[in-house]
């Protein structure tokens, strides 16, 4: 355990709250773990279990730790007391503007001047979010991706207001907790959510005119895309490719057709969820949840990314 890392506290107690925890734990961390409701921190605190029991199945944590790992996390239903002291505190609830900014600025008029305020959030503007603070200059976004134990990137987002120092105290942070920060642009969707919505445009537009279906563009992701992603990115592979091939008139032509629709309401996205069909929480989206096991299908979705961080370490190695 690192002596040096700051002491942190991490705002909500849903799935990225407990995961949050848990990867600053592994790192070394000490964590003080915050909810609305104090009924819901020992819930929190059986995840942070779960996901230590699940690291330890697949090998990426040695067993004779988990009582010191868990060790490093605590509860505090006081908000107050859970981020007094604390170097680094990152707020995890719902992705709503005004939501975050209110418990932000609780947290900031009960912690140090000198701590650093951070989001999870995926896609709400740093700038945003840093004004309704008293120092904007201490805030910066940290957004773990989800399931955040086991994903190895995150999009660090400095504000316009945000120091570089914090920018740099994050990036470190996380360095030393065994993620891979990468500083991101405060842009919609930043680099993460932005790719990921401009994959699902395209394959939702040519679901809704009719011209393939989910399972064959998820199985072009999965079994073909994906498959090379690991070892190659888009720009290596445009200069790999050759820049004449990715210039040429059938790379234009497929630009061309690429949809550009700006709502995903005129997408079978919209139209399935006018129809209350909002996937897994409703039993159904483009697939039928209620055929599948959503349970076994995140089960499979953590044992395959388990299986690239298995790669990547032994690759660094």
């Amino acid at each position: 355990m690192s002596v040096d890392l700051p002491a942190c506290a991490v705002l909500g107690t849903g799935t990225m709250g407990a995961q949050i925890a848990l990867s600053l734990a592994l790192g070394g961390a000490t964590v003080t773990l915050w909810g609305r409701r104090e009924e819901t921190l020992e819930p929190a605190l059986e995840r942070c279990v779960a996901g230590f029991l699940f690291l330890s199945e697949h090998d990426l944590v040695e067993r004779e730790q988990r009582d010191a790992v868990l060790a490093r996390i605590v509860t505090d239903p006081a908000i107050e007391s859970a981020v007094a002291g604390r170097g680094f505190v990152i707020e995890a609830v719902a992705e709503d503007l005004q939501v975050k900014q209110a418990l932000l600025a609780t947290a900031e008029a009960a912690a140090t001047t000198d701590t650093i305020l951070s989001s999870t959030t995926s896609a709400i503007s740093a700038t945003a979010i840093q004004s309704a603070l008293a120092r904007p200059e201490r805030f910066c976004i940290a957004h773990y991706a989800q399931p955040a134990h086991l994903v190895e990137l995150v999009e660090v987002v400095p504000g316009e207001a945000t120091d570089r120092s914090v920018t740099d105290a994050t990036t470190d942070l996380l360095t030393r907790t065994g993620k891979t920060p990468v500083l991101c642009p405060d842009i919609p969707g930043f680099l993460w959510a932005r790719i990921q919505h401009a994959v699902l445009r395209e394959f939702a537009s040519l679901v809704g005119a009719g011209r393939v279906t989910p399972e064959a563009c998820d199985t072009v992701l999965k079994v073909g895309y994906a498959s090379r992603l690991p070892a190659m990115g888009a720009f290596e592979h445009a200069d790999l490719a050759g820049l004449d091939l990715i210039n040429s008139d059938a790379a234009k032509a497929v630009w061309a057709d690429l949809s550009n629709v700006t709502d995903p309401a005129q997408t079978p996205v919209g139209a399935l969820h006018d129809q209350g069909h909002l996937g897994m929480k409703s039993g159904k989206g483009f697939y039928d949840w209620t055929k599948r096991d959503p349970e076994l299908f995140k089960r499979r979705r953590d044992e395959e990314i388990v299986r690239r961080v298995k790669i990547n370490r032994g690759a660094s190695t």
